[in-house]
């Protein structure tokens, strides 16, 4: 289950007058005159929601109660706050109060809408009993109800018949007032019996803040919102310059194509017109609009005299996966080798002197980031110094900024995808994947059917793919659960080891046996990374190493787990460039045509700075001695 990001209690403000959300204490048409506080299921980094959101809300909404919601929603201004969960719940917000929520359920692989009783009591009024997920109970029990107890069977006068068991369900009493909202416990058969027993599980809602707004488009919330957005604005840009007159390095700004690194985007071009360069790194798992969309951006900044840099990862991503297994949010091989390594060549080849770059973290997003300061040095990438002007903003702040600019966003956003990047990444939600197989069918297909080879050759279950565990390396606790609540078996922690070893001591002298014959020819162009190298008929020796064809030769224990290391970054290395980049003596190339790294050993000085960056030893982490 995730964890909201610690940052107090959660709300945003509403004008009543103006029926839009406020991103100060007061609006600049009415003041502080009806404005009042909503409050909302922290980290409350609310969203706009477009037209595609609002017909998605109709449809799921209609599937359930059976009534057209978008009498109510269209017109007006509708926020989304996504709210920590098994997996993605999205509450909506309207006219000042939480409306309800729509929670996809990883169980059933499908999302279930569920009302406040301010969103009943405004479908109550509308459609009555034309809706569907009613019950209506007797005069006695209506206050003990209001005060938050159960409603029993027995209890009940009458019910909407196409109750089932665990639908979310609207409680009315006898003079049609909505008086709560809660979980069938039994079905509607069961209900009109009258059997012992709770009936539905109502929730506790101490407060009740119902009324109708007027209508409001985004005009209306920039009205409102101007002074406080400028603020924010000249605060961070005021952060921009200040930090770039501290840090004398050339500036960037890393733009991924989403709305925050857009927003950046701007405020940089409002501060310093030109004089920096906009980094892109083309991780090529994109989106295919994201690329359309950024080249037309490139386009634009070039006409404006705005350099235009991108680190292209070009097919590293397909290569790896078949030396590291699918990507997990435990087991984040794919940030390394599509973003670390060609961020960190492109960064040498066009900052040798380092680099001062802009980018769109957020607070919201992450206790993680939550906890990063505003500044920060990447231990991954060396030469450059991050730096957030946006760091405390929220989601509406950004969207406001982009639509007070006429920022050209990228089109995706109006296709239900919350966030932007690579569309297979593991830190997706179901939700997000579900989405995307709806939204995208051709793209996700295509990583489906790699994950369904893979599935095979670990002979998974179908839910492995079906349900998202491929996820993870070691299933967490939650996914233990779920898969127990599944019926299905999973591994302790999936292991795809191409390169394996055992180790034998042999006269004094341990053996390191492989699972492959040794080819010298590649040994030697890696070699100078252990040691000065002695090259003789049949063997290669390299600090405390000795290799042959068939064994690896060592005195030491650490020598020995040195040369598997060895042996695995020559014939598993993938060409990602990290440690290209963190090499202090320029001492590390990649092979074109191989697309594997080489080793000058006249400039390497057997540092092992590239052992300890490299994502094979670091990010796939073998055990030492777990294949003993």
């Amino acid at each position: 289950m995730g964890r909201p990001v610690f940052l107090g209690k959660a709300h945003i403000n509403w004008c009543e007058r103006c029926n839009v959300p406020l991103i100060g204490d007061e609006c600049d048409i009415h003041g502080k005159e009806g404005v009042f506080r909503v409050n909302l299921t922290p980290p409350a980094d609310v969203r706009f929601a477009f037209q595609s959101d609002i017909d998605f809300i109709r449809r799921e909404f209609e599937k359930h109660y059976g009534v057209d919601v978008g009498e109510l929603l269209d017109g007006k201004i509708v926020l989304l706050n996504k709210t920590p969960g098994e997996d993605d719940v999205y509450e909506i917000i309207m006219d000042g109060y939480i409306f309800g929520w729509l929670r996809f359920d990883p169980l059933e692989l499908r999302w279930k809408p569920g009302l406040k009783v301010e969103g009943a009591t405004a479908l109550w009024r509308r459609f009555g009993r034309a809706m569907k997920k009613w019950v209506m109970i007797d005069e006695g029990a209506v206050e003990p109800v209001k005060k938050g107890s159960n409603v029993l069977a027995v209890g009940i006068l009458e019910a909407e018949a196409s109750i089932r068991v665990g639908d979310d369900v609207v409680v009315i009493s006898p003079d049609d007032g909505v008086v709560a909202t809660g979980i069938a416990k039994k079905d509607y058969a069961a209900l009109m019996k009258r059997e012992r027993g709770t009936g539905i599980k109502t929730r506790r809602q101490r407060s009740v803040h119902y009324r109708e707004g007027r209508k409001a488009g985004i005009e209306d919330v920039l009205k409102a919102n101007r002074h406080a957005l400028e603020k924010r604005v000249k605060e961070a840009r005021r952060f921009m310059r200040k930090t770039a007159e501290r840090i004398s390095r050339p500036m960037a700004v890393a733009f991924s194509g989403g709305k925050d690194s857009l927003a950046v985007l701007g405020l940089a071009m409002e501060e310093f017109g030109t004089g920096f360069s906009v980094f892109f790194n083309n991780t090529g798992i994109e989106f295919p609009e994201t690329l359309e969309y950024v080249d037309e951006i490139r386009r634009e900044l070039e006409s404006r005299g705005i350099e235009f840099i991108v680190a292209d990862a070009g097919d590293a991503f397909w290569r790896a996966l078949h030396v590291f297994s699918p990507p997990g949010r435990d087991y984040r091989w794919c940030c390394k080798v599509t973003k670390l390594g060609p961020i960190t060549l492109s960064i040498k080849e066009h900052y040798p002197e380092g680099v001062l770059m802009f980018v769109g973290q957020r607070k919201y997003e992450s206790i993680q980031r939550y906890k990063q300061p505003r500044v920060w040095k990447n231990p991954w990438v060396p030469n450059e110094i991050g730096a957030s002007p946006i760091f405390h903003w929220n989601a509406l702040e950004v969207w406001l900024y982009i639509f007070s600019r006429g920022l050209k966003y990228n089109p995706l956003y109006e296709d239900r995808l919350d966030r932007i990047g690579c569309f297979l990444c593991p830190s997706s939600s179901l939700a997000e994947i579900y989405t995307l197989r709806e939204e995208k069918p051709e793209l996700w297909g295509k990583w489906e059917g790699e994950l369904e080879r893979w599935r095979k050759r670990f002979n998974l279950p179908e839910e492995w793919v079906s349900h998202g565990f491929w996820r993870w390396k070691k299933p967490s606790r939650g996914q233990r659960a779920l898969a127990e609540r599944l019926g299905i078996g999973l591994p302790e922690k999936r292991i795809w080891e191409p390169v394996q070893y055992s180790l034998k001591e042999e006269n004094g002298t341990l053996v390191v046996r492989f699972n492959t014959l040794i080819n010298l020819k590649r040994i030697g162009e890696v070699a100078p990374i252990l040691g000065e190298v002695e090259r003789g008929e049949n063997y290669i020796k390299a600090g405390g190493v000795k290799f042959t064809e068939e064994f690896a030769f060592a005195g030491e224990p650490g020598d020995a787990i040195q040369a598997y290391h060895l042996v695995k970054r020559a014939y598993e290395c993938v060409g990602c460039g990290v440690c290209v980049g963190r090499c202090p003596e320029g001492a590390i190339a990649i092979n074109p045509k191989s697309r594997k790294i080489v080793v000058d050993p006249i400039r390497c000085t057997h540092c092992m700075e590239c052992m300890n960056v490299c994502p094979l030893l670091k990010i796939k982490n073998p055990e030492e001695g777990s294949q003993l």
